[in-house]
C-alpha cells in the first residue's frame, strides 16, 4: 500500500515538473519572431464584432471556424499583441502536454503517460507550433482528448466517455479537417477489435453522432474544397512527395535523433517480459493486447499514407499537418521505453532529455516583417499610403503597419487589387498614385518592379529611399516613392543640391522634431557627406544639431547616381527649457574626414557654410 503511494506521488510529482518544463519551453523567445503571413491571416480572420462575423469569413476561406472563434474571446480579452496573442496557442499546447498522461495511462500504464508527457513537452515541433497563432496546437490537443475518450469507451463504455468523445470529435472536426483522419483510425480500429455487435453498434452510432454535429457545416466544406483548388495561393506553401520532404517530416518528427526514437517507437509495437531463470536474465516477446498499437500504428500510418496518395493528385502536404501523428508516435516510443529494464530506460531518458533540451530540430524562419515595418515607420510621413506586394500573402505586413504606424495609415493589398481587378489592375494603381505626393511599397520579389514600375514611373514618382531585410538568402523590400522635381531649394558646391525639404510642425521644448530632405547628386561622388541639421534662436546661437549620414547611413552619398532624387530624414531632440518663440532652420553639409562644410548657395540664401531653410515655432 504505502508503496503503491509512493509510486503515485512520485508520477504525481513528475507531472507537475514535465508541465512546467513544457510551459517554460513554449513561452520562451515566444515574441522574438514576427508574425509571419498564416498569423497575419489568423489576426485578420479572427476580426469582427462578433463571432457570426468571425464565422462567415471563415466560411469563405478553406478552415473551419472553432480555432478562429475561440481566438476572437481570447484577443477580446487579452489583447492583440504578440506575447498575448501566442500565449493562447501556447496554454492549448500545455492541454496537449497535459493530456498525454491519461492517454498513455489508458492505453499502456500509468508511466507509459508521464513518459509520453515528457516526450511532448520537449518535442520541437510542438513547441514551435505552440508559439504561433494557428490552429495547430489545439488540432493536437483536441486529437488526444478524442482518443482519451475513445479508449475509455474501448475499455469500458460509460456515459462520460460517450458524451465526451462526441463533443471531442466534433470540435477536432470544426478545428481542422485533418482531424478526420484520427477518426478515420479510430474507425478502422473499432471495425477491427469491437466485439460483440452490441459494442460496435454502440460504437457506430457515437460516430454518426459525430457525423450529424459536423452536418451543418458540411455544405460549406464542400464549397471550400471548391475554392481551394481554384485559387492556388491556397497551397503554395504545399510541398511534392519528394524524398526531402520526407526528410524534412522526419527531422520535424522525430528530430536529430531519429535513428534512437525510430527503434524505441518499434519496441513500442511489442511487450516485453524480463524473466529470470537459472543462468543470465532473459527477455520475452508479447504482442498482446494487440489493441493499444494497432490503434497507434492505424493512426500514423492511415495519416502518412493518406496524405501521400492524396498529395499525387492535390498537393496539400505540409510538415506542420503530420503535428498530428506526433501523439501516437511519443506514445509508442514512450511506450518502448517503458519495455526496457531500469537502468537502460532512465540512461535513454536522460539522453533524449538532454538533446531536445541542447539542439533545435523544428523551428522555422519567419520573415522579420516586425524589423521592416518599423523601418518604415522611423521615416514615415503622415497619410502616406503603404502598398503591399507579398507573394505569400501581406498578412502579417498589414498586423505590424496597424500597430506602428497606426490603424488610420492608408494600404493597400497590390495582391488583392490584382485579384479584384484582374486587366484593369494597371490602370486602377495608376489612377489611385496620381494624386499622392509620396507613398511606400513593401515588395517581396524582383526589385526592377517589371509588372508596374512603368506604371509608377508615368504617375511622376521616383524611387529615393530603399531598405531590405534578408530571409533565407532571398530579400524583402521596403521602398520609398516620391514625386520628381526639379526645384533647388539650394546647392552644396557641385557635389549635392537639395530639391525640397518639409518643416516640422510647431513642437514644445523637449519634444523630438522632424526635417525631411530630398536631394540629388549632381556628378558621380567618392565621399560619403554627413548632413547637418541644425536650429539657431534669434541672436544666432546653436541650440540642437543633429549630424549622421543620409538615413542614418542607409543612403550613402557614394552611391548615389548623379540626378536620382534621393530621401533624408532627420530627427532633432529639443532640449528641456528651451524658450518659445521662432527658431532658423539650417542644414550644412560636410566630410567627416576634414569637416570643411561645402559652401551652400541658394534662391534667398546668401553664400555661407549653411542654407538656411525657415523657421520653427516652439511653442510654450
Amino acid at each position: 500500500m504505502n508503496q503503491t503511494l509512493h509510486r503515485t506521488s512520485l508520477l504525481f510529482a513528475a507531472t507537475v515538473l514535465i508541465l512546467l518544463l513544457g510551459w517554460a519551453l513554449r513561452v520562451h523567445a515566444i515574441e522574438v519572431r514576427s508574425f509571419w503571413a498564416d498569423e497575419g491571416w489568423t489576426m485578420l480572420l479572427s476580426e469582427g464584432p462578433g463571432l457570426d462575423d468571425v464565422t462567415r469569413t471563415l466560411a469563405a476561406d478553406q478552415h473551419p471556424p472553432l480555432f478562429f472563434a475561440a481566438f476572437r474571446l481570447w484577443r477580446g480579452a487579452a489583447g492583440d499583441s504578440e506575447f498575448a496573442t501566442r500565449a493562447f496557442s501556447a496554454l492549448i499546447g500545455m492541454l496537449a502536454v497535459a493530456g498525454m498522461v491519461p492517454l498513455g495511462r489508458g492505453l499502456y500504464g500509468p508511466l507509459v503517460g508521464v513518459l509520453a508527457a515528457l516526450l511532448l513537452a520537449l518535442a520541437d515541433n510542438h513547441i514551435d507550433l505552440s508559439q504561433e497563432v494557428r490552429h495547430y496546437s489545439l488540432l493536437t490537443t483536441l486529437a488526444i482528448a478524442s482518443s482519451l475518450f475513445y479508449v475509455r469507451w474501448w475499455r469500458r463504455p460509460t456515459r462520460a466517455s460517450r458524451i465526451g468523445y462526441v463533443l471531442a470529435s466534433i470540435a477536432l472536426l470544426y478545428t481542422h479537417y485533418l482531424g478526420g483522419f484520427v477518426l478515420a483510425a479510430q474507425l478502422v480500429h473499432l471495425l477491427a477489435t469491437a466485439r460483440p455487435w452490441r459494442r460496435l453498434e454502440d460504437g457506430l452510432f457515437l460516430f454518426g453522432a459525430t457525423c450529424l454535429g459536423f452536418l451543418p457545416w458540411l455544405p460549406v466544406v464542400l464549397d471550400q474544397n471548391r475554392l481551394r483548388w481554384e485559387n492556388p495561393l491556397y497551397y503554395q506553401n504545399a510541398l511534392p512527395n519528394s524524398l526531402e520532404t520526407y526528410r524534412a517530416v522526419r527531422a520535424a518528427l522525430l528530430g536529430s535523433h531519429y535513428g534512437l526514437l525510430a527503434g524505441l517507437l518499434l519496441v513500442g509495437l511489442v511487450y516485453l517480459v524480463y524473466r529470470r531463470g537459472e543462468g543470465e536474465p532473459r527477455v520475452r516477446v508479447r504482442w498482446r493486447p494487440v489493441w493499444p498499437a494497432f490503434y497507434l500504428a492505424v493512426w500514423i500510418g492511415l495519416m502518412a499514407g493518406l496524405t501521400v496518395l492524396i498529395n499525387e493528385q492535390r498537393q496539400f502536404l505540409t510538415v506542420r499537418n503530420f503535428i498530428l501523428v506526433t501523439p501516437p508516435i511519443l506514445l509508442l516510443v514512450a511506450h518502448g521505453l517503458d519495455n526496457l529494464d531500469r537502468v537502460a530506460r532512465w540512461l535513454l531518458v536522460s539522453v533524449i532529455a538532454v538533446v531536445s533540451l541542447t539542439t533545435v530540430d523544428a523551428r522555422r524562419h519567419y520573415p522579420d516583417w516586425r524589423a521592416l515595418t518599423r523601418t518604415v515607420a522611423a521615416y514615415h510621413g503622415a497619410s502616406e499610403p503603404v502598398l503591399m506586394d507579398v507573394w505569400v500573402g501581406d498578412f502579417a505586413v498589414r498586423y505590424y503597419v496597424d500597430r506602428q504606424l497606426g490603424e488610420a495609415t492608408p494600404r493597400v493589398s497590390l495582391r488583392e487589387w490584382r485579384d479584384t481587378y484582374r486587366d484593369q489592375f494597371l490602370p486602377r494603381l495608376l489612377d489611385y498614385l496620381r494624386p499622392l505626393d509620396s507613398f511606400w511599397l513593401v515588395y517581396w520579389g524582383d526589385p526592377a518592379l517589371p509588372e508596374y514600375g512603368s506604371v509608377i514611373g508615368e504617375a511622376g514618382f521616383e524611387r529615393t529611399a530603399t531598405f531590405s531585410i534578408d530571409h533565407l538568402g532571398s530579400p524583402i523590400y521596403s521602398f520609398r516613392y516620391d514625386r520628381a522635381t526639379d526645384a533647388v531649394a539650394a546647392r552644396f558646391g557641385d557635389a549635392l543640391t537639395l530639391r525640397r525639404f518639409a518643416l516640422p510642425a510647431p513642437a514644445r521644448a523637449g519634444q523630438p522634431i522632424d526635417v525631411a530632405l530630398w536631394w540629388t547628386a549632381d556628378q558621380p561622388l567618392a565621399l560619403d557627406y554627413s548632413i547637418s541639421v541644425m536650429l539657431f534662436d534669434g541672436a544666432g546661437n546653436r541650440v540642437v544639431q543633429q549630424d549622421s549620414a543620409p538615413l542614418d547611413g542607409a543612403s550613402p552619398t557614394s552611391a548615389w547616381e548623379p540626378g536620382a532624387l534621393k530621401f533624408d530624414a532627420h530627427r532633432l531632440a529639443l532640449p528641456a527649457g528651451l524658450p518659445p518663440g521662432e527658431y532658423e532652420l539650417g542644414v550644412l553639409v560636410y566630410w567627416y574626414g576634414d569637416r570643411v562644410p561645402l559652401p551652400a548657395t541658394g534662391p534667398g540664401t546668401p553664400p555661407g557654410d549653411y542654407a538656411a531653410l525657415g523657421t520653427v515655432a516652439i511653442l510654450p
